[in-house]
């Protein structure tokens, strides 16, 4: 579940800012040790440096103040197929996968029986 930050380190985190975007690098769309420095009085989000879900915690030390900008890029290449894959891997072990017929129209694609031996395309 996720794990919000609590007030005093939200407002911790944008006098900390500047009122400017502390996004940097790479995960925000920016060259490495790059920082945004968008302004932030457009909106704020208070985004986890480690993810929760990988047992970052709502300090001070893990949230950025960042700008919708910077969010929306992080959030569509990172954080939105992250989550995506775990679904299909936890449901893959959990043996939930596609139906049969899914499955024959997927492999249908990519064989086909060539006098009655399997090849792959």
């Amino acid at each position: 579940m996720r794990q919000d930050f609590p007030k005093p380190v939200k407002r911790a985190a944008l006098k900390r800012s500047g009122g400017l975007c502390e996004a940097t690098g790479f995960l925000y769309g920016l060259e490495p040790d790059k920082r945004c420095n968008g302004n932030l009085g457009n909106g704020v989000i208070f985004d986890h440096i480690l993810a929760d879900s990988n047992n970052g915690e709502p300090t001070l030390e893990n949230c950025a103040a960042i700008c919708t900008v910077c969010n929306r890029f992080k959030t569509d290449k990172f954080d939105t197929p992250r989550a995506a894959k775990i679904k299909r891997v936890s449901d893959k072990h959990r043996g939930i996968g596609q139906t049969i017929s899914q499955r024959k129209a997927f492999q249908s694609k990519f064989k086909r029986k060539v006098s009655g031996e399997v090849v792959l395309r």
